[in-house]
C-alpha cells in the first residue's frame, strides 16, 4: 500500500515545533515526522528531524533524531513494516 504524507508542515501542539502526518494509504496514520529548530545568536538557523509512530491512540517517540524529512519518514516506515 502506498504511503503518504502532509504537503506541509502543520504548527505541532507544543507551539515550538512543526509536523507532517504520515499514511498507509489515503486514510490510516501511521506516524508523523517532527521538525526541530533552532538558532544560536549570530549562527545560521539548524533544524532536525524526529519520528514517531501511532500506536493504540497516541505517538510514541521512535529513538532517534534525523538530519533530514527523508530519512525520519524512512524510520517510521520501517518500523510500520517491522511492527
Amino acid at each position: 500500500m502506498p504511503i503518504y504524507f502532509d504537503d506541509v508542515w502543520l504548527p505541532a501542539v507544543d507551539g515550538h515545533t512543526r509536523v507532517k502526518q504520515v499514511y498507509r494509504g489515503r486514510e490510516d496514520v501511521i506516524g508523523r515526522v517532527r521538525r526541530w529548530q533552532a538558532a544560536e545568536l549570530g549562527e545560521p538557523m539548524r533544524e532536525w528531524f524526529t519520528a514517531e509512530r501511532w500506536a493504540k491512540g497516541l505517538y510514541v517517540p521512535i529513538e532517534g533524531t534525523h538530519p533530514d524529512f527523508e530519512e525520519a519518514l524512512q524510520r517510521i516506515i520501517f518500523y510500520g513494516v517491522a511492527h
